[in-house]
């Protein structure tokens, strides 16, 4: 990997104050100047044959051997890593498509709401157009209104409407019906569906490259991402958290506190993870799971990712950090949303 590689991933751990790049191996002067606390190097080196080791010691500074461990190169790990980070353009083809209803029962017109002079909807699809998703960034949508926006705010070949049926009753329908009619053609090559929600303007790119690359292999019909829940969202119907298995697939999702610590002294040791209600789909299954009907346990728990679970499809789960948790769903939610995007000089 490349020097600057290395350097993104290393800028990205919160512990690093600085990151130097240097031309040669062992720069004893700048180790002189800098003085580490740590030095680690990798388990194909010993430290009796650092010609850096006496001047790192000579501060105080402790060398680390990261023993080698069998299946696993640092190249390989700066590659997955750089690949969640900013992945290279994908190996098939990623349509993002954005459901958006003027129709919200506890907030009306809600897309079109103003949030630091631009609409809700024109800061999603700002946020998608940052990903490396094909062009153009579809809205889904079956009002007039929110099309103008588009249309108006973008050009054709960045954003465009995808006008549905005022009958679609859940975003996942409106999906179906978007891959029915404009990619009918390309469903037998293998198409990715990104949906990304039109209330979720802080929504952030790097994370959604994250969840298409997880889309890349064959295997995976379905993928979603998942954060560190929070312990004041522990109880929270609203909030919904999700419980992964060893091979990163979901296990179950709920609204209630999962997995449940019977013993007390479990609480803090078990981490929870909140649910994001963003989704990657093979385009197949996508029309495959509308044309499902709504299972026993979706019906329980309003979660229509339960759907696919209860039908024997897997679903990865993408963990990401650093989320804005912070979706347009009623006035008061507006009100957050503005204050954070004005206190945090977002522009």
């Amino acid at each position: 990997n490349s020097q600057d590689a290395r350097a993104g991933v290393l800028g990205a751990l919160q512990v690093v104050d600085a990151v130097c790049i240097f031309e040669e191996d062992t720069p004893i002067a700048l180790l002189e100047d800098v003085r580490p606390n740590i030095h680690v190097k990798g388990g194909d080196y010993c430290e009796s044959d650092l010609s850096e080791a006496e001047t790192i010691k000579k501060h105080g500074g402790e060398i680390v051997i990261v023993p080698l461990k069998a299946g696993f190169s640092t190249t390989s790990t700066l590659a997955k890593l750089e690949a969640q980070k900013s992945p290279l353009k994908p190996q098939c083809k990623t349509v993002v498509i954005i459901p958006a209803r003027f129709g919200s029962t506890r907030f009306p017109g809600k897309p079109l709401a103003d949030l630091g002079g631009k609409t809700v909807i024109e800061r999603v699809v700002e946020a998608a157009l940052n990903t490396n998703a094909s062009r153009p960034i579809l809205v889904a949508t079956d009002d007039a209104r929110i099309a103008q926006v588009i249309e108006n705010g973008f050009d054709s070949q960045d954003a465009a409407v995808a006008m549905t049926s005022e009958s679609c009753q859940t975003g996942t329908d409106r999906l179906a019906e978007v891959v029915r009619e404009k990619f009918s053609n390309e469903l037998s090559e293998r198409l990715i569906i990104l949906n990304v929600q039109g209330d979720e303007p802080f929504v952030q790119a790097s994370h959604l490259d994250a969840l298409i690359a997880a889309m890349q292999s064959r295997s995976t019909l379905m993928a979603t991402l998942a954060t560190p829940l929070d312990t004041e969202d522990t109880h929270d119907a609203n909030v919904v958290k999700v419980v992964a298995g060893a091979n990163g697939n979901a296990l179950y999702f709920s609204r209630l506190p999962i997995p449940f610590a019977r013993e007390s002294a479990d609480q803090s040791t078990q981490p929870r993870l909140r649910h994001l209600g963003v989704y990657a789909y093979e385009a197949n299954w996508l029309l495959e799971m509308a044309a499902l009907p709504p299972s026993p346990l979706e019906n329980i728990e309003k979660l229509e990712q339960l759907r696919a679970l209860e039908n024997g499809t897997n679903i990865r789960v993408v963990e990401v950090e650093n989320v804005i948790p912070i979706a347009i769903d009623t006035p008061e939610d507006l009100q957050k949303a503005q204050e954070f995007w004005v206190n945090r000089k977002i522009i």
